[in-house]
């Protein structure tokens, strides 16, 4: 049996009591989190996009949206997209709307997208020219029909930045490494300022679902779509929320597959703001885009805090989409 220092504990405990007297006793909760591992801090996440490991993706291509959804300079929206030409940029369709109204988009001279790292003193900024919606996104717009996608034209060209490269195959394997990158809004962690934006961040994860076949209609014409998806491991294993045998409606829709309880290094899952940022994938020895963050299932877990472990997040598969990427991006 170890000894215990009786007197260093009785130290501890009046230092800490003292302490506290005027400040509440904050315990923390190794079950409780928002968006990253609760033994890490958001700087180590953030330090990941200037990172110099070539064993990385280029996070560069990685930019943030700041809008208004009535064109006013008042821009009270955040979203991500990722650099594809240097005219576009590939990200969600539903950023651009008041939820569940999808007939009015936000008009584009209050939109703004800002290049670097840190969006509060960016390198660089651009207007917008043109928004270009999937086809069926305004007639089927449930992300889980896999067609929550926007091409947003840049009214300048953007050269000094390299564009991603797409994920046009569709091998994509479960259980394969996944970096996802974005802007989202982390200011409910200790420490951040509330009336400061947040700084780029990435993580990583495993691919848990695949989704192939998922049809919707415009005009006549067929769209082929399909998801990917990942959820929020516990480090300690407790929480496998696409692994366990609690399985509701919307994880129904993610079909089958296999899903590790364990935790990476960088675990973590994506934030309001992060929608439509890039899901990477390697193909060979390039990362590329293979998702565009939708959203995610809802009540994944029994008392579920939003950004905490169990947290299930849905992207737009884009080896789906090329053929209409392609026909936007000329």
């Amino acid at each position: 049996m170890k000894r215990r220092n009786y007197s260093f504990m009785l130290a501890i405990f009046l230092l800490v009591f003292t302490a506290c007297e005027e400040d509440e006793l904050i315990i923390p909760d190794e079950n409780r989190t928002f968006g990253i591992r609760h033994d890490r801090s958001l700087a180590e996440y953030e330090a990941l996009v200037t990172s110099t490991n070539k064993n990385l993706p280029d996070f560069s291509s990685v930019f943030s949206f700041q809008y208004s959804l009535d064109g006013s300079n008042n821009q009270e929206f955040t979203a991500t997209g990722t650099l594809i030409d240097d005219n576009w940029i590939l990200t969600a369709g539903h950023n651009f709307f008041v939820s569940d109204e999808q007939d009015s988009p936000a008009p584009i001279r209050g939109i703004t997208i800002l290049q670097g790292n840190d969006p509060n003193t960016p390198d660089a900024s651009y207007e917008v020219a043109e928004l270009v919606f999937h086809p069926t996104w305004l007639v089927a717009d449930d992300f889980f029909n896999g067609n929550d996608l926007c091409l947003v034209k840049l009214k300048t060209p953007i050269t000094d930045i390299t564009p991603a490269t797409l994920f046009t195959k569709s091998n994509e394997s479960l259980g394969d490494l996944v970096w996802f990158c974005g802007f989202g809004d982390y200011s409910k962690l200790d420490g951040q300022d509330i009336d400061l934006l947040s700084k780029k961040h990435a993580s990583e994860n495993r691919l848990d679902r695949k989704v192939n076949g998922i049809t919707t209609t415009f005009s006549g014409i067929n769209y082929e779509g399909g998801l990917l998806a990942f959820d929020f491991d516990h480090p300690l294993g407790s929480i496998n929320t696409l692994g366990d045998e609690i399985i509701n409606e919307e994880e129904q829709l993610l079909g089958a597959g296999n899903s590790t309880a364990e935790a990476l290094d960088f675990e973590g899952t994506t934030v309001q703001g992060d929608s439509g940022g890039p899901l990477f994938l390697k193909d060979g020895n390039t990362w590329k885009v293979a998702g565009v963050l939708s959203g995610g299932v809802s009540d994944p877990v029994a008392e579920h805090e939003d950004g905490s472990y169990g947290d299930i997040s849905v992207f737009a598969r884009v080896s789906q989409h090329i053929d209409w990427i392609r026909s936007v991006v000329r």
